[in-house]
């Protein structure tokens, strides 16, 4: 008979991990995939630690911090939550060293002031707010894989939805958009730009400032964001935006860049193949497209952050997913692109460049 047992030792983090006598020789006995049963446990166990630092974000916790100190029955009376509940949410968060904890006081550690306080510039509380919205994709996971995909959400069409969306999208490029663009090689003597579902505008934004002699004009559904952006950054003279539907909206020619950032993974093949030949239209000959996308490996397995990410597009979008880069460069060549080069910025995130023919 498997004979399972618990040591005092092996509960750590609220989780008992089990070992086989005999067969198993502590924690990191390797599955068959190199993965040990500690990871596999971590990872089945590791939406806890995510859905506290997100609902922590959610209350306000780390903004109700602030620079101070602050004790945990004024945190339950400024979020408005229980006492006891706070107390315990607060013991989470400081044993995750998300908080420290100091004479019966909470305070913000060094990250939590520069990314989760709400009045700090650098900010991801919008990104964070997105993360735990797809947790409601995720819960609905199974349904969606044995029913298909519910699509879009009523909600996702709410002018409340997108701004704040957009506004996440801005948080997320705090860290990608200057390696991204520091990427490009643009054509010579490019003066004229495309951004096609520029969200918040924020790589456009980069573009024009790494390269003062460039005119821009960003399309989206909702550009209200990328306006306000724009006047903050004092580009609104050279940088003009125009709502609409990029399958649909009337696109300009001639230009010297277009450029398609985190696009692709919102449609389907069919779509996207027809988004790749409107963007040709509007370059020039010798223009250059710049694709910004999480891209996956020819099996589409790798790398993993990717892999589960397109699974998420599947069930958020209804007909989105990730895509390898050997299967948009197919497109590419089938839409009149050529000289295709690639380029990692992270490990998960790429760009794809195309010239027209």
């Amino acid at each position: 008979m498997l004979q399972l047992s618990a040591r005092r030792s092996d509960i750590r983090d609220g989780t008992v991990f089990f070992e086989t006598e005999g067969a198993m020789r502590g924690l990191g006995c390797l599955t068959g995939n190199g993965m040990t049963y500690q990871q596999l446990m971590g990872l089945a166990n590791g939406y806890a630690e995510s859905k506290a630092l997100l609902v922590a974000s959610e209350l306000g916790v780390f903004t109700a911090i602030g620079t101070g100190g602050r004790r945990a029955d004024e945190l339950s009376a400024s979020c408005k939550t229980t006492r006891e509940g706070m107390e315990l949410l607060l013991q989470a968060l400081s044993g995750l060293g998300l908080l420290r904890m100091k004479s019966g006081r909470y305070w913000n550690t060094p990250l939590g002031r520069t990314f989760l306080d709400g009045q700090s510039p650098r900010a991801i509380t919008n990104l964070l707010w997105l993360l735990n919205h797809h947790w409601a994709d995720w819960t609905s996971m199974t349904r969606a894989l044995r029913h298909g995909p519910p699509g879009w959400a009523p909600i996702t069409k709410t002018a409340n939805f997108r701004r704040r969306f957009a506004l996440a999208m801005q948080e997320r490029s705090h860290m990608l958009a200057h390696p991204t663009i520091d990427s490009f090689r643009l054509p010579r003597q490019a003066e004229r730009f495309l951004d096609l579902g520029c969200g918040a505008g924020s790589y456009a934004i980069a573009l024009a400032r790494r390269y003062p002699a460039l005119q821009g004009l960003l399309v989206d559904q909702s550009v209200t964001v990328a306006k306000e952006l724009l006047r903050q950054e004092q580009l609104a003279d050279r940088i003009h935006v125009q709502e609409g539907d990029l399958l649909t909206t009337p696109l300009p020619a001639d230009m010297d860049i277009v450029l398609l950032s985190n696009v692709l993974h919102d449609f389907g093949r069919k779509d996207n193949r027809r988004l790749l030949r409107r963007a040709r239209k509007a370059l020039r000959p010798g223009g250059k497209l710049f694709i910004v996308e999480y891209f996956l490996t020819r099996d589409e397995t790798r790398p993993a952050e990717a892999a589960v990410f397109s699974l998420l597009m599947y069930a958020f979008t209804g007909t989105g997913r990730c895509y390898s880069w050997d299967e948009v460069e197919d497109w590419l060549t089938e839409a009149g692109f050529g000289r295709c080069r690639r380029h990692t910025v992270t490990g998960s995130i790429g760009t794809l460049e195309a010239t027209k023919r």
